[in-house]
């Protein structure tokens, strides 16, 4: 099982309690699918499941539908950013 580095941005770092965590994951699965295994698997986790909670991998967006390949080194999640 491939270990993948979850980084957690802005006001999810704060949710989370910190800024990443290691984790081995059975590759490929969908963003939804490692949001919903983090939610169990974390205190706090339930964050990830907030409604507009964006992701990237390996440093490229991504959408809670798109598969994260066996290769995928970084998954990130972040909040909606909000301009004004």
């Amino acid at each position: 099982m491939p270990r993948v580095k979850v980084v957690f941005f802005a006001s999810l770092k704060e949710a989370m309690g910190k800024s990443e965590h290691h984790v081995e994951l059975d590759l490929p699965l969908t963003i939804t699918q490692i949001k919903q295994q983090l939610a169990s698997d974390l205190a706090h986790g339930d964050a990830l499941l907030a409604s507009g909670i964006q992701s990237s991998v390996d440093f490229e967006f991504t959408r809670d539908t798109d598969w994260v390949p066996e290769t995928a080194l970084e998954v990130a999640f972040f909040p909606p950013v909000t301009g004004g």
